[in-house]
């Protein structure tokens, strides 16, 4: 009887979670083609390019849409049952809520490790072509790279900047051309009202159709005229129309540039991020070693006395912090106060703009070496993020169908109405906890083990509650709870008609 239970509320949740599934990805989808809209419109793409960047887009979201889509289906699974009064037909029965929650409890712990699995091992594979060939078509077409008032490169040592660009018809206005492309610096400069800017069919040549410009060029001499006459002469002509072809070799779509992203902390799985993070420590180590022997090597003593010819007993000295540096041996005793208060004011006048030199310089050197250790942490952060990422997202999977299942229970209303409204706040909130803190890691305010931890942390006593609450049917809302709900908005609907 049980197994025919089970059977009947796994294919209950099957249908739904298939459904909310693709619904999550497509939406997440949408998302992801908002943000790259500009990188794709008008690049005459091929459809297969377009579909395989889509299918690998789609792959890198599934392992935030499954969460969602198991606390979607898992609502309305249960809170189906409990419409149709079949959860308390099954209670009448004998059976328990945790006995009802069990076989999916079991599959979303299948559904939890098939998500870590593609997480380590299919994700970074798929991250790796995604984006690269999102680079490559963002490098296939030069011109859609232009932004107003930034100097872009379409090709190398040839600079544009424009003031405006219309997107429709890539049509221009204010642009300002350098061409470095003879390698001799700024001799070449062409400035025009507007111009439009197109791109041939066989995409070897970027054509600028310019308008109502001028063009200073610096006429080439020999290096020994230059040298003798300390003359640049050049000529400036005017145009009312101009066209300018410029050769696009080698700038189609390069598929051949996985080697540039193939080290990203995306493209590693937990054991690469682990051997990347001991390296990252590593070197971070040395470095701070290097910079503390820097400092005193050429901060704190210079010359001769170096740290390489000092003594232990001054090695100890050096490391020490004292406000009076006394420095004893058995052949002689030096007092740095006594020697200072022995000079005349013009050698004390020297001796202070000297130290307040040097302390300029090692404060800066200080500064300096400060944010590249900073940099170094926070680039050792994002690994350790990525390597707590996919056992996070993975058990909220489950811990969502804990909090989704007794939810149904109490709810008790299927369909795509209510529990969608439910889901999409438990995970907003969830989403946004999740997002804040991960922040925080990343600024290194709190440890990855705690940061990326958090929403779990909260996620758990909520899942515990709600189960045993709905379990001893403590928390019920009733169907007039949603008549009521339905005519509070119908009031409100007919006062804004009148």
């Amino acid at each position: 009887m049980l197994k025919k239970l089970h059977i009947y509320i796994i294919k209950a949740f099957l249908g739904p979670w298939l459904a909310t599934f693709l619904i999550c990805v497509f939406l997440l989808l949408m998302q992801f083609l908002w943000k790259y809209i500009d990188d794709l419109v008008g690049k005459g793409l091929e459809w297969n390019v377009i579909s395989e960047l889509l299918f690998y887009a789609s792959l890198t979201l599934i392992p935030l849409a499954l969460p969602l889509s198991v606390l979607l289906a898992t609502i309305m699974t249960y809170g189906a049952l409990g419409e149709k009064n079949e959860l308390f037909a099954m209670k009448s029965g004998g059976v328990s809520l945790y006995r009802i929650m069990y076989p999916l409890f079991i599959l979303n712990i299948v559904l939890s490790i098939g998500a870590f699995y593609f997480s380590n091992n299919l994700l970074p594979y798929t991250n790796l072509k995604m984006r690269s060939l999102l680079f490559s078509i963002q490098q296939q077409r030069p011109e859609v790279n232009i932004r107003n008032g930034i100097f872009t490169e379409p090709v190398d040592n040839l600079s544009i900047k424009v003031e405006r660009k219309y997107r429709n018809n890539n049509t221009l206005e204010g642009i300002l051309i350098y061409d470095h492309r003879d390698n001799s610096g700024n001799t070449n400069v062409t400035t025009a009202k507007a111009g439009n800017i197109k791109i041939t069919e066989d995409k070897s040549y970027l054509i600028l159709d310019l308008s109502d410009g001028y063009r200073y060029e610096e006429l080439k001499l020999e290096k020994e005229k230059k040298a003798i006459n300390k003359k640049y002469p050049h000529q400036t002509s005017k145009f009312k129309n101009q066209i300018v072809y410029i050769e696009l070799d080698g700038l189609g779509l390069d598929r051949n540039n996985e080697d540039l992203f193939k080290n990203g902390f995306e493209m590693l799985n937990n054991n690469q991020l682990k051997q990347a993070v001991d390296s990252l420590n590593n070197n971070l180590h040395k470095r701070e070693h290097d910079i503390w022997f820097n400092i005193v090597e050429y901060s704190m003593f210079k010359g001769e006395h170096s740290w390489l010819n000092m003594t232990e007993e001054e090695k100890l000295i050096a490391q020490t912090k004292i406000d009076q540096l006394l420095v004893e041996s058995d052949n002689f005793k030096l007092n740095i106060d006594s020697i200072y208060n022995n000079l005349n004011n013009s050698q004390k006048n020297k001796v202070i703009d000297f130290a307040l030199n040097f302390s300029r310089s090692a404060k800066q050197y200080v500064e300096i070496t400060g944010d590249e250790i900073t940099g170094y942490n926070r680039w050792i952060a994002r690994h350790e993020i990525e390597w707590h990422r996919k056992y996070v997202l993975s058990i909220a999977c489950l811990l969502f169908y804990i909090i989704g299942a007794p939810l149904g229970a109490i709810i008790r209303k299927g369909g795509f109405g209510f529990p969608v409204i439910i889901s999409v706040l438990i995970f907003l909130f969830y989403y946004i906890i999740s997002i804040t803190f991960e922040k925080t890691v990343r600024e290194m305010v709190f440890a990855p083990e705690f940061g990326m931890w958090v929403s779990t942390y909260i996620l758990i006593p909520i899942s515990i509650f709600l189960t045993y609450k709905a379990a001893n049917d403590s928390m019920r809302i009733s169907p007039y709870f949603y008549v009521k709900i339905t005519r509070l908005f119908r009031r409100k609907s007919k006062e804004k008609i009148i």
